[in-house]
């Protein structure tokens, strides 16, 4: 598979709302986030139990949007833009670009 294929897929199932699904059939084992909060996180193993937790603050997926992808050879990046009503009752509007090889 190509990688805009690769991307495509990893695409629907994020807008699918198979967050965990998505890392387990589209990450590698050193894969690793950086957030512009200063954490990093290091590991498939570790993003997985990252994303679980934080599925675990969610009460409602509001809009999953991919705003734009670019493909350039064996690099692609993703914006995507999340609305989110939280368990606690607030509602957070999240904007993420995800850079992958």
């Amino acid at each position: 598979m190509g990688i805009r294929a690769q991307v495509e897929a990893l695409v629907r199932e994020v807008e699918a709302g198979r967050f965990v699904e998505a890392i387990v059939a589209n990450y590698a084992d050193d894969a690793s986030s950086h957030e512009s909060t200063g954490i990093n996180t290091m590991g498939k193993r570790a993003l997985l139990a990252k994303e679980r937790s934080f599925l675990t603050t969610v009460a409602k997926w509001d809009v999953i949007r991919v705003e734009s992808v670019l493909v350039d050879g064996e690099m692609a990046a993703i914006r995507w833009e999340f609305e989110i009503t939280m368990r606690a009752g607030n509602r957070v509007t999240l904007e993420e670009v995800a850079l992958q090889r």
